[in-house]
């Protein structure tokens, strides 16, 4: 119970038997312990509401002192909106009141008293009544919006699921055939061709058709269904799989991988994409530049920097780009509490450098 409830209940105690002492019109050790106990009985009255109307009766009869009879029935009607324990109980406290068998002057100051008890008791029910229906609709507007919070969730997982499945299926139309027409295409071409170089392009061009025709399936099966099991799909690219990525290309590159086997699965991936899009850049940007990639952890974390000197070849006929590499990068290093740069300097050469926190599994 907090504090603030204590001294509530501490007060209307308090009042109850001030009232109560000061109403005797009895003086004695009985009086003044129904007095007490009826005002201690207020106690009870949140959670046994019954007990502390029973025990305010004998001091209401006996002593007079109606406050104590009042608030216990009062909290009983609140606790309940069963019609016969409310008459009940309201007859008892109205009779108790009223008083006409103590003290009967005329008919008129009989009435007075009694439709004095029929207020104070009508009120008090009246009142606990009220304050149980305005718990009752403040209960029901709270179930009513998590209801609507839970429809507005549902509606928009649904159209989220929409969305998805739109996608997938032009990502697979689209996307997928002409993948897939890239890598028979340049298959026919390893298989025809006599030019070493050539043969050895186009077989690169196939290995990298097919992983991208993985990538995109694992992305499609995702967009179709956001609960498919993770297990089912393509492992995610680790830094274990750098030196795969440094392998395939055909650039002079100089690196330095230093990094821990037990970094967070996301912490690998950021690594990796941030590699390859170093690396995809340099490619379209920056021919016959020389490429020195850092992957390193440290006290303050991990370091990714993949730097070019400045290109040496025209580049070639530029790419369809919408600039969302450095974009996508930049939102998996403020998810994992890190930094992007990418800056272009004056002689030509160019620097990304990521630095995440150092998570480990």
């Amino acid at each position: 119970m907090s504090l603030r409830r204590i001294a509530i209940e501490s007060s209307i105690v308090a009042v109850a038997l001030i009232d109560g002492v000061l109403g005797l019109y009895r003086h004695g050790a009985v009086e003044l312990a129904l007095t007490v106990v009826a005002a201690l009985g207020l106690v009870l009255r949140r959670r046994w509401p019954w007990a502390s109307v029973l025990l305010a009766l004998p001091a209401l009869f006996v002593v007079g002192g109606p406050t104590a009879a009042v608030i216990a029935l009062y909290s009983l009607a609140a606790s309940t909106s069963s019609i016969p324990v409310l008459a009940i109980a309201g007859s008892a406290v109205f009779l108790g009141l009223s008083g006409f068998w103590v003290y009967f002057a005329s008919v008129n100051t009989t009435l007075i008293f009694a439709v004095y008890a029929l207020m104070t008791a009508g009120g008090a029910i009246a009142i606990g009544q009220l304050q149980r229906t305005r718990h009752m609709l403040k209960s029901s507007l709270a179930a009513l919006r998590e209801a609507r919070e839970h429809e507005h969730g549902r509606i928009a997982q649904e159209a989220a699921a929409t969305e998805r499945a739109h996608l997938a299926r032009e990502m697979h139309d689209v996307v997928s055939n002409q993948v897939s027409l890239i890598a028979v295409q340049s298959g026919g071409l390893q298989v025809r061709s006599e030019d070493p170089t050539t043969v050895e392009t186009a077989r690169r061009i196939r290995t990298l058709a097919a992983a991208t025709l993985d990538e995109l399936r694992q992305m499609v099966l995702l967009l179709r269904d956001s609960d498919a099991p993770v297990s089912d799909l393509a492992p995610p690219p680790t830094v274990d799989r750098l030196r795969e990525l440094l392998a395939e290309q055909d650039l002079p590159i100089e690196s330095h991988l230093d990094l821990p086997d037990d970094l967070a699965p996301a912490i690998q991936r950021a690594v990796y994409r941030t590699v390859q899009e170093g690396l995809t850049n340099i490619r379209k940007h920056a021919p016959g530049a020389r490429v020195r990639i850092t992957a390193t952890a440290d006290a303050q974390g991990i370091l990714v920097e993949v730097s070019n000197s400045p290109a040496t070849e025209p580049p070639d006929e530029p790419l369809p780009s919408a600039a969302t590499g450095h974009l996508g990068l930049a939102e998996r290093a403020a998810n994992l509490g890190g930094t992007l740069v990418a800056e272009s300097l004056p002689d030509g050469s160019h620097l990304l450098r990521m630095r995440i926190p150092h998570y480990r599994r």
